[in-house]
């Protein structure tokens, strides 16, 4: 589909650390003739803006200049900018701003709720609401309340922190971590947090990398229209709790419709990505969280007709083009970052040995980075690629010294 002959609104695009996320949103709308103006921290290592498709630049030094970076950008009150932010990092910045912002652009992301949508709490509680399985929730304010749940439960217990506990530009120091017991959990987080109350607690659900199924989603402001498409990891960073180096693009109809009890359930519009786990003891699918943005594997979508940025322009400036959107839920291609994958194989190398990993490289397939009319972002990636291995191969040289080294020592004393 392309635009129709019009002068084309602007997009502006904040751009988090890697940019594969915003390079999805730029190339899907410079494709269409809508270029791209991406705001970007002065320190990340973003590919976004080496785009063909980007015609503008601007770089501030930390996320406390990005509101008013944004406001010194011109504006045209007649058609205003389409504003995307692709992390949440972002979001949580210019959350206290979203009144201002949505006087000036055309504002993508839910960012008047963006602070509520983050907090796992009421992820978990809406999803319940909507009638969708939530795995045994703890949300401990002490040590006290971590040690009580060893006498509530005998399951493995996966911990996540709490966005919205953390101050703005402070990450994590983990995405999620997995221990057989309370106790075991509560040596690991000590070392990690600064209170229990940073961190929500559940059940683990087991279950390997293809368990993990999901959704990207865009339900329109402009009429009555909502898209989902489903989704599996093949392979994550890493196998308990990871993003996704290698997913595939399935036809699981009850995994859509439960997105779409939530999203009607919570009136929400734009773009989300919901993450379930199906169990393999009772074959339910368990919510685990939502983005309230893009994911940053979105581009997914596209072999299937799903282009969340390319709806989110007609829903604000054409949204006639919408009705003749048709999606295709039997695709069935991958979709591969080769980067994030290789990583994974590093960390489980016997994985290399098995000859359906490398199915998916066979077979019909939307790279991450990877793009024949676009190759910049691709071969800046491949340089980023090859310090990594660089890197690794150090380490790994050295590792196997100290070895060699102390086998030495050993035979000597």
């Amino acid at each position: 589909m392309m635009l129709k002959e019009q002068s084309p609104a602007e997009a502006v695009v904040c751009v988090g650390d890697a940019g594969i996320n915003a390079l999805a949103t730029v190339r899907s709308l410079g494709r269409r003739g809508v270029r791209s103006h991406v705001v970007a921290l002065q320190a990340s290592a973003q590919i976004a803006s080496l785009s063909r498709y980007c015609a503008k630049e601007t770089r501030v030094s930390d996320l406390g200049a990005l509101y008013d970076a944004l406001r010194a950008l011109p504006v045209s009150p007649a058609r205003p900018a389409l504003l995307f932010i692709d992390n949440d990092k972002m979001m949580k910045a210019l959350a206290p701003h979203a009144a201002e912002l949505q006087r000036r652009f055309r504002v993508v992301e839910p960012l008047a709720h963006a602070t509520q949508f983050m907090d796992k709490a009421f992820q978990l509680q809406a999803a319940a609401d909507a009638g969708i399985a939530v795995p045994r929730t703890w949300l401990p304010n002490s040590w006290d309340d971590i040690a009580a749940i060893g006498a509530q439960t005998g399951e493995r217990l996966l911990a996540k922190p709490s966005p919205v506990r953390f101050p703005v530009g402070v990450n994590p120091s983990f995405k999620a971590i997995v221990a057989a017991s309370a106790g075991e959990l509560e040596r690991q987080l000590r070392s990690l947090v600064g209170s229990p109350a940073d961190v929500l607690v559940q059940e683990y659900i087991d279950g390997d990398d293809s368990c993990h199924f999901g959704s990207v989603c865009y339900r329109a402001r402009s009429r009555n229209a909502c898209f989902v498409v489903s989704t599996r990891k093949v392979r994550q960073t890493t196998l308990e709790a990871g993003i996704v180096a290698v997913g595939r693009l399935v036809d699981a109809p009850e995994v859509r419709q439960m997105t779409l009890r939530l999203v009607e359930r919570l009136d929400y519009r734009g773009v989300i990505h919901v993450e379930f786990k199906r169990s393999p003891r009772d074959g339910k699918y368990y919510f685990i969280e939502w983005n309230a943005r893009p994911p940053y594997f979105h581009s997914i979508g596209w072999r299937a007709a799903f282009d969340g940025a390319y709806f989110a322009y007609c829903d604000h400036i054409a949204p006639e083009d919408l009705d003749s959107v048709r999606l295709r839920h039997d695709s069935g291609h991958y979709w591969i970052n080769l980067h994030e994958d290789l990583k994974r194989l590093a960390k489980s190398p016997q994985l290399a040995l098995r000859p359906s990993t490398w199915r998916p490289y066979l077979q019909a397939k939307e790279w991450a980075v990877f793009a024949l009319d676009d190759p910049r972002p691709w071969l800046r990636s491949m340089q980023q690629l090859a310090a990594w291995l660089w890197q690794s191969l150090g380490r790994a040289a050295r590792k196997g010294m100290r070895r060699g080294n102390a086998a030495l020592g050993a035979r000597g004393a």
